[in-house]
Parts: structure tokens; C-alpha cells; sequence
């Protein structure tokens, strides 16, 4: 299991199958993850310079600091908690502090005018448990779906997705030669392609 420096791994004793109720702190034994920072790594503009960097954005055919900010935010791995929001289905949230956690709605709807109370102590007991908000029938309804990555914003995908970007933006190139010259521009988008075949997800088992 990979860790980052603000994951810690504190305990892990044998798993019991007695189930206990979430209001039991008493029996949050497992795995403990504490987010020492409460703050994700990389903000949105340090992303996008990661990705310009990764991509060779400024190269031909550059690509804009909005694109990548465009397709940044389409791979995000959640959002923050927003008060009086729609939520889709499958949408996934952070508290506004932080907890370690991330929560993706099961029902559809609009947040409240306040936050509602995340639990802050977690053990892997609390993966699935549900919180409701808001006065609609039915009701905004959260699950907890584990331990959130350290990073919200999936800068490798969204590398990847610039890569492509570019393959599309030169698919009418066409070879040039004239008397000493030799362009073959028709191979850029074989390179583009290649490029982004290196930034594939991975997905360990």
C-alpha cells in the first residue's frame, strides 16, 4: 500500500465480524489513517503547471492555460462540500475541513445551508456509512467510500488527456519536401499518441 507523507498507518489488529454502530468511537479499531494537514497537496493553479509541464504544453501545438485548466477540472477526484448545491448521483465530496475521507452522493439533491457533521474519527467500520442533509424527499444522501486521495486533482489523466488533445489538433498535418526539406508532420501525431499512452491510469490489484 502506497502511502503519502500525510497518510500515517497507525494500527491494524485483527478484523472482528461483530459490527459496531459509527456513534461507537470506542470500537473504530483498523485501519486509522490521520490527515495530518487537513489540506489537499497541489492547488488548482499548481496542478495546471504540473500538466503544462508534463504535456509540453507551450510546444506546437500549444495548448492554453484555460484548456488545461478545462480538462484539469473534468478529472478531478472530488470537490469540496458546497452549501445549497445541486448533486448528481456519483458526484464525490470532501468536507470543507478535510477529514480523510470522501463521500460520493447515492441520492440525488441539494445541500443545506449548513454543512452537516462528517464524523472526524474513522476506522475501516465507516466505509459505507450514510448521511443524509438537506429537506427535500427524499434527502441528499452521502457514502462514505473510504480513504481520500491525497491529491484532488488527477494531474496523470489530465496529462494524458492534453496528449491527446494535441494528437487531435495536428490529425490534418500532412508531410512537407521542399528542395532540402523534409517535414514529416504526419509523425506528430503518432508521437502525441505515444506520449499519452504513457500517462495511462494505473490500476494495481
Amino acid at each position: 500500500m502506497l502511502l503519502s507523507d500525510s497518510l500515517q498507518l497507525i494500527h491494524k489488529p485483527e478484523r472482528s465480524d461483530t459490527a459496531h454502530r459509527p456513534e461507537d468511537p470506542q470500537h473504530l479499531l483498523g485501519v486509522f489513517f490521520v490527515w495530518d494537514t487537513y489540506t489537499m497537496s497541489l492547488s488548482r493553479a499548481e496542478a495546471i503547471g504540473r500538466v503544462a509541464l508534463y504535456s509540453q504544453a507551450a510546444q506546437y501545438p500549444a495548448v492554453s492555460t484555460t484548456d488545461i485548466g478545462t480538462l484539469l477540472d473534468e478529472h478531478q477526484r472530488f470537490g469540496t462540500w458546497t452549501a445549497s448545491t445541486t448533486y448528481a448521483v456519483g458526484d464525490r465530496i470532501v468536507p470543507v475541513t478535510p477529514n480523510g475521507r470522501v463521500y460520493e452522493c447515492r441520492v440525488a439533491g441539494t445541500s443545506g445551508t449548513t454543512e452537516p457533521e462528517f464524523p472526524d474519527v474513522y476506522g475501516w467500520k465507516w466505509e459505507g456509512f450514510l448521511l443524509t442533509e438537506g429537506t427535500a424527499d427524499p434527502q441528499l444522501t452521502w457514502v462514505d467510500m473510504g480513504p481520500a486521495h491525497i491529491e484532488r486533482y488527477d494531474v496523470r489523466t489530465a496529462t494524458r488527456a492534453v496528449w491527446l488533445l494535441k494528437a487531435g489538433l495536428v490529425a490534418t498535418e500532412i508531410d512537407v519536401k521542399e528542395a532540402q526539406s523534409d517535414v514529416k508532420l504526419s509523425q506528430l501525431q503518432e508521437q502525441f499518441l505515444k506520449m499519452a499512452d504513457r500517462f495511462r491510469p494505473v490500476s494495481i490489484f
